[in-house]
C-alpha cells in the first residue's frame, strides 16, 4: 500500500507513455487515396500579432507582393501531407495567390521537382479574414521522418502577420510569387529579430502515417519553445539546431520505436501563461482547442507551464483552477496528461528576481500536482476498485483502522488498489467527496463511488463492502 500519490519526473513519465508505442497504428483507406491515418508531425503555435508597424520580437516586413518559405520539419515519415495556415492573431486580412510544399536542398533552395501545389477546397489560392484558419487538401508526398520541407506562400496582400515570435529557424523571403520555383535564387532570410527567427502563417504539417502510433502535443512556456536551447557561450545564438526538448524528445522515440513511433507536436510559446491575461500569446485556457485538442492523432499531452503565471502574480487558487481546467478539458477527450511541476526562473534587471512569495506559491502549486493532481490518474481512471483512506495525523480514529487498511491491502493485492490520503496535505479532493468526517473510506469503481464508509469498522465489516464490488 502507498500514499497517494507518487511524485512523477517529467522525463521519466514521458518515457512510461511509449509502453503503447509499438502498437501499430489502425489503417483506414483516406477516401481511396493511400493508407494510413493523419498525424500533426510538425506544430507551432500562432500566437502573436506581427508586422511593419510592431518592433522587437513583434517586427515583421511588408509581405505583400512577396513569396515566404518557412522550413518545417516534421517528426514522423508518410506518404502524404496536408498544410494549416492561419491568420488567427492578424485584424486583417490576408491573401495568397498560392501554396507550395518541397523537399529542401540547402538554405532556400528546394531539391528539383520535389515542390508540390497545395490547395484549399480545391482551389490553389486562400483568403483568410482575421481570425479564420484552413488546412489543404492532402498531397502525396513521401516523407522521412526529419527530413526539413519547406512551406512557400505567395502573399497577394498582407498588412499585418500571424506568427509565431521564438522559431529559431532560418526562414526565408523573396520579392515577387515564385513560390512554385525550386531555386533559392532571390531568397533572403527573414529578418531575425534579435536570435528568435520567427515563422509566419504556417501553423502544422500533417503527415499521413500507416505505422506511427500517436501524436504528443508538448504545451507550454519558453522551456518548450526553445528559450536559450541553442545559445553559445558567447551569446550568439544559431538557428536551425534542433536543441529543444520536445526535438530531443522525438529524436529519442524514432530511436527507439522507427516507423512506429509518435509525432511530436510543439505548442510552447516563450512567455506564455496557463490563465492570467498579460502574457505573451494567449493563455493556455484560450489556445487549448486550436493548439492541442484539434492536433491530429492526439494521443498523449505533455503539459509544462505555470512559472509565467507566478511572476505575474497569480495566487495558488488561480494557477492551480488553470491547471485543473486544462488538464479537465483534455481528460474530457480521453487523452491522458503528463504533468511537470514548476520550475523557479532568474529574472533580468529592472524586474525583481524570483521572490518569497513567488517560491510560496510555486511550492504550494507543485504539493497539489504531487497530490490533488493525481487522483484522476491513479482512482478514477484505475481498471481495479480503488479504496480511499482519507485520514489525519491527529485523528484517533484514523490511527486505529489503519492497521486494518494496512491488512487489507496484503489480503485484496492484485484485487483492488488502496492508499490513503492525509486531508490537511489534500484538501480539494476531501470537499471534492464531501469528506466531512475521519475516517472516511471511499470506494471507486469505473470512476464513481460505490461505496462509503465513516467511522472505524472492523475488519470483516470493511472486507464484506470490498467482496461486493470485486468481478
Amino acid at each position: 500500500m502507498r500514499s497517494f500519490f507518487a511524485r512523477r519526473r517529467l522525463l521519466s513519465a514521458a518515457a512510461v507513455l511509449c509502453f503503447a508505442v509499438a502498437v501499430r497504428a489502425q489503417d483506414d483507406d483516406d477516401h481511396g487515396h493511400g493508407r494510413g491515418n493523419w498525424f500533426s508531425a510538425w506544430t507551432i503555435s500562432i500566437g502573436h500579432r506581427m508586422g511593419p508597424a510592431f518592433t522587437g520580437a513583434n517586427f515583421a516586413p511588408d509581405l505583400t507582393g512577396k513569396t515566404i518559405r518557412m522550413i518545417v520539419r516534421p517528426t514522423i515519415s508518410g506518404n502524404a501531407v496536408r498544410v494549416k495556415i492561419e491568420n488567427t492573431q492578424a485584424t486583417t486580412a490576408v491573401s495568397f495567390s498560392g501554396a507550395f510544399i518541397g523537399a529542401v536542398d540547402s538554405g532556400a533552395a528546394l531539391i528539383p521537382f520535389s515542390n508540390k501545389r497545395l490547395t484549399f477546397n480545391r482551389r490553389s489560392s486562400l483568403t483568410l479574414a482575421a481570425g479564420e484558419s484552413a488546412m489543404s487538401d492532402s498531397v502525396r508526398f513521401d516523407v522521412d521522418a526529419f527530413q526539413r520541407l519547406a512551406v512557400s506562400l505567395d502573399v497577394v496582400s498582407a498588412s499585418e502577420v500571424s506568427g509565431h515570435q521564438l522559431g529559431l529557424v532560418t526562414n526565408y523571403m523573396a520579392t515577387g510569387p515564385v513560390g512554385s520555383g525550386t531555386s533559392g535564387a532571390g531568397f533572403t532570410p527573414v529578418p531575425q529579430n534579435a536570435g528568435n527567427y520567427p515563422f509566419y502563417y504556417v501553423a502544422s504539417v500533417d503527415v499521413r502515417s500507416e505505422t506511427a502510433s500517436g501524436t504528443i502535443v508538448t504545451l507550454g512556456d519558453s522551456i518548450t519553445d526553445g528559450r536559450c536551447s541553442t545559445r553559445l557561450p558567447d551569446g550568439t545564438i544559431p538557428a536551425d539546431q534542433y536543441n529543444r526538448w520536445p526535438d530531443v524528445l522525438a529524436t529519442r522515440l524514432h530511436a527507439l520505436y522507427g516507423r512506429r513511433a509518435p509525432a511530436v507536436a510543439n505548442e510552447g510559446i516563450a512567455g506564455n501563461r496557463v490563465v492570467l491575461p498579460g502574457g505573451n500569446g494567449p493563455a493556455a485556457v484560450l489556445r487549448l482547442d486550436n493548439d492541442v485538442l484539434d492536433r491530429a492523432g492526439l494521443r498523449w499531452v505533455i503539459f509544462y507551464e505555470g512559472t509565467n503565471d507566478i511572476t505575474g502574480n497569480a495566487t495558488t487558487a488561480q494557477l492551480i483552477a488553470g491547471l485543473q481546467q486544462v488538464t479537465d478539458r483534455i481528460h474530457a477527450r480521453g487523452i491522458p496528461v503528463i504533468g511537470a511541476t514548476v520550475v523557479p526562473r532568474a529574472r533580468p534587471a529592472p524586474l525583481t528576481g524570483w521572490t518569497g512569495p513567488f517560491e510560496k506559491v510555486k511550492l504550494e502549486v507543485n504539493h497539489w500536482m504531487h497530490t490533488d493532481a493525481n487522483f484522476d490518474a491513479d482512482v478514477l481512471k484505475s481498471d481495479k476498485p480503488v479504496l480511499v483512506d482519507f485520514w489525519a495525523t491527529w485523528c484517533g480514529p484514523c490511527r486505529a483502522i489503519a492497521p486494518i487498511v494496512e491488512e487489507l491491502a496484503k489480503d485484496y493485492q492484485g484485487r483492488i488498489k488502496i492508499g490513503k490520503m492525509d486531508v490537511d496535505a489534500n484538501s480539494s479532493t476531501p470537499m471534492r467527496y464531501k469528506v466531512t468526517g475521519i475516517p472516511t473510506l471511499l470506494v471507486f469503481k469505473g470512476g464513481q463511488v460505490v461505496e462509503q464508509i465513516v467511522g472505524y469498522r472492523p475488519k470483516e465489516a470493511i472486507a464484506e463492502a470490498l467482496d461486493k464490488h470485486i468481478a
